[in-house]
Formats: C-alpha cells, sequence, structure tokens
C-alpha cells in the first residue's frame, strides 16, 4: 500500500512548484560558485533545498535526506529522501528550459515515490509502484516497447559523450539534465539514457517511473544498480544504462568507451 496519501501527494506537488516558481523568479540574480570539479552551483539551489527540506522535515520527521547540496541530514532511516534542487544547472543558468527538480523516496532500500519537475515548461512527472506513473494528469503505460530504430525516439547522452564513447546510434540527444532524459524514457520519447558517473539523488525522482513504466537501470558494464549500496551519497562507481528490456542490450552493443 502506497506510504503517501493522495493529500500529501498533492502537497510535495505544491512545494515543488514553489520551489521552481522560486527558481524562474530569481535566476537573473543568481550567485555562481564552482565545486572542485569546475561543476557550478548556486544560492538559488540552495534556497530551493531549504524550501523542501522545511516541507519534508514537517511531514516526515524521521525520514532522512540525501541532497546535491546539503548533503546527508539525519540518522540512517528506513525512508531516505534523495532531492536534487536543480538537475542540470548549467541550463538553468543558460536560460534554457530542460531543466529540473527531482525528489525521490527510497522506503526499506526500494525506490517507491518519485517527482521529477520542469518549472519552465510545468511538466510534471510523477508516481512508483501503487500510484502508477504520471505526466501531468495523464498515466504512463508499460507497453511502449518502441522499435530499436524507430525514426521519433532517441537516446540520451551526457553532453561530453562524444568525447568518452563511440555511440553507433543514429539519433543522440543531450538536453542538460539526467533526470529530464529519464522522464522522456518514462514517457516513451527515448529508447535509452547514458548517464555520466552519477549520484543517487540524480536519478531517485526517475527510479520508481521506470520501474513503473518497464524500464531497466544497470550499469553500463551490465551489473544490477542495488540501491540500497548508494545511500551514503557517493558517486556510482561507473555510468548507468536505462532501456526497456528489449532494448537495453542492444544500446549496450552500440556504446562503447574509448581508451
Amino acid at each position: 500500500m502506497p506510504r503517501l496519501s493522495p493529500d500529501t501527494v498533492n502537497s510535495l506537488h505544491t512545494v515543488l512548484k514553489h520551489a521552481g516558481d522560486f527558481a524562474l523568479k530569481h535566476r537573473h540574480e543568481a550567485v555562481v560558485q564552482y565545486k572542485p570539479d569546475k561543476t557550478p552551483f548556486t544560492d538559488i539551489e540552495l534556497y530551493m533545498e531549504t524550501i523542501l527540506i522545511d516541507f519534508l522535515r514537517l511531514t516526515f520527521p524521521d525520514d532522512q535526506m540525501i541532497m546535491e547540496e546539503n548533503g546527508v541530514l539525519g540518522i540512517r532511516s528506513k525512508n531516505v529522501w534523495a532531492l536534487d534542487p536543480i538537475d542540470g544547472t548549467k541550463i538553468f543558468l543558460n536560460g534554457l528550459p530542460t531543466w529540473c527538480i527531482s525528489l525521490g523516496l527510497i522506503e526499506d532500500t526500494t525506490p517507491s515515490f518519485g517527482a521529477i519537475y520542469m518549472p519552465v515548461s510545468g511538466d510534471l512527472f510523477w508516481g512508483g509502484p501503487g500510484y502508477g506513473a504520471w505526466h501531468n494528469d495523464s498515466q504512463l503505460g508499460k507497453d511502449q516497447d518502441l522499435d530499436f530504430d524507430h525514426p521519433l525516439v532517441f537516446l540520451g547522452v551526457p553532453a561530453n559523450a562524444q568525447l568518452h564513447y563511440d555511440i553507433r546510434y543514429p539519433s543522440a540527444r543531450s538536453f542538460g539534465s539526467t533526470a529530464v532524459h529519464l522522464a522522456f524514457l518514462a514517457a516513451g520519447a527515448a529508447i535509452g539514457v547514458l548517464t555520466r558517473r552519477i549520484n543517487l539523488w540524480d536519478i531517485a525522482g526517475a527510479l520508481p517511473l521506470l520501474a513503473e513504466t518497464g524500464v531497466e537501470v544497470n550499469f553500463l558494464s551490465g551489473k544490477p544498480l542495488i540501491t540500497a549500496e548508494h545511500l551514503d551519497g557517493k558517486k556510482f562507481p561507473e555510468e548507468l544504462l536505462a532501456a526497456r528490456p528489449i532494448n537495453i542490450e542492444k544500446l549496450r552493443a552500440v556504446i562503447v568507451k574509448k581508451d
């Protein structure tokens, strides 16, 4: 039985939209700093995390949280929320639309609820086991086994994919956000998604949606992704590949890492 009531789900949607509206309103005022790996972060993201942390602490006081900017908050719990306030910070700062807020709940080490909200377009992808998978008010189905050579689908890839991989798939695109790529995969627009070495908060909002839409997520090498092994907030040991079972091995065969 789902842990979150319909009222709680609606409240989560509201607070995500509130955080997104704040980011839209204050983007031009963002103070940008850079992490040791040269990736940018902003004071906007820190404030957005505060908005969401306050809601989660009030609503789920015993749950732990792991986040992009604030790290791990709370003691180890069977329920863990993973949050990325802006997945696609460069896209956000460039004034482009394909960034998002990603929030996911892991219950007893299993992804159980997730939401990906794109403030510019208003697209909200959400759901999980027991909730179904939704794009705004439209339910997403599991029967989306698109043909591998379908002319309208694409492989979502990192922005620098050409530097590290030889990809022999005819249409590869980067929208600047792993979570957005995975949302598009759940919705049937993408044939698959290749990630960088990322963190749990980058995909926690998408994992429950992917489970509900029949998508498999493994490491690029083929090793399984075991969520319980990555609740410490550290980067995954390698890249991920996500696709529906009918296509995942075909994609693995056309993605070759460069030396």
